[in-house]
């Protein structure tokens, strides 16, 4: 069918990059923050980033007093109060921030400017390629007086299995090297009713990607989180989706959730493919795909979905519960994904 796409999104792990791009275009600062390194138990992992602009902070690095300290320096250095243009600092997450987690984080702070739409556009086009992006800034540890040299290096990672952002922090050459994935994973959400609504609103706190499929264009939200693309459509739309994606099917209709399924079985490899409803549901659409599918395809199937097994059926639930699956699966996904076939 003639389908109609709504809110094209880019990888999540490169937001930083696409608001990057949009103020340096207009002129417009900003201080990217980037843990560069983590040691022992600290609230983010090396990789994770969040920015300061003039609007604010956006993203987080795990929030509490270290969060606060870094939004005060990302400010200096916006204000240009004679703060270098990039350089790191290291803090202890002990007594003296008031967090008990125990580690140490080292944070590296770089003000953009238009001068850094170059590497930008770099990074970009090298993600927009489909491979990760390897990128190393040169920063010296700042000191009284000295002038403050860095340069940016941006290159493709071919083949690479990186899947989370990542950044190692090499203090004796005073490098930077952080790595961000060409894309996040995919989830496939079949429907927009009430259960679909709260599960994607769940979902938009994850590090993935979501594709929201439904026939029936006036259920949308007015309002769409940032890694959320609609698709008005159905079963005809299974085929020029992505593989190796998860799928949760839970439409309005028996009938459509039927003819999803079979279409995924036939047509994809994918990660994990949920099905809402019972264990009278499962057993019924069991014994339907039992006629056209091999049995080890078809046990594939999940149902009920959901890492809890809970009686109740309000939304909110069963969006908790199965979004804390989703994120099971995806902190142990280590294979490829299986070939589908029938």
């Amino acid at each position: 069918m003639n389908t109609a796409l709504r809110s094209p999104v880019a990888s999540i792990h490169s937001r930083w990059l696409e608001a990057a791009c949009s103020r340096l275009l207009r002129g417009e600062p900003l201080v990217l923050i980037t843990v560069a390194r983590a040691l022992g138990s600290t609230p983010r992992d090396a990789g994770t980033r969040m920015w300061v602009d003039a609007e604010g902070a956006h993203a987080t690095i795990g929030g509490g007093h270290l969060e606060l300290l870094a939004i005060e320096v990302a400010r200096a250095m916006l204000a240009d109060a004679g703060e270098p243009p990039a350089q790191l600092r290291h803090y202890s997450l002990g007594p003296s921030l008031g967090q008990c987690c125990g580690g140490a984080v080292w944070l590296a702070f770089e003000r953009l400017e238009t001068q850094d739409l170059a590497w930008c556009d770099a990074l970009h086009e090298v993600l927009a390629g489909g491979a990760a992006a390897r990128r190393t800034r040169r920063i010296r540890p700042a000191r009284d007086g000295e002038a403050h040299a860095c340069n940016v290096h941006v290159e493709a990672v071919e083949g690479s299995d990186i899947d989370q952002p990542d950044a190692r922090w090499h203090e004796d050459e005073g490098l930077l090297i952080d790595f961000t994935p060409a894309s996040a994973p995919l989830v496939v959400v079949c429907g927009a009713g009430h259960v679909g609504k709260a599960i994607v609103r769940v979902l938009a706190e994850l590090p993935l990607n979501v594709v929201w499929l439904d026939p029936r264009e006036d259920e949308w939200p007015a309002h769409l989180p940032d890694n959320v693309r609609c698709l008005n459509g159905d079963a005809d739309d299974v085929q020029d989706l992505p593989d190796d994606a998860y799928w949760l099917v839970l439409t309005h209709s028996h009938a459509l959730d039927l003819e999803i399924i079979e279409r995924v079985l036939r047509y994809k490899s994918f990660r994990y493919l949920g099905l809402i409803g019972s264990d009278t549901k499962r057993a019924k659409f069991r014994a339907r795909l039992l006629r056209k599918f091999p049995s080890e395809l078809v046990d594939r199937m999940i149902c009920p979905i959901g890492i809890v097994e809970t009686s109740s059926k309000l939304p909110g639930v069963i969006a908790v519960s199965v979004a804390a699956q989703i994120a099971d699966l995806l902190e142990h996904a280590s294979k490829p994904a299986e070939a589908a076939g029938a």
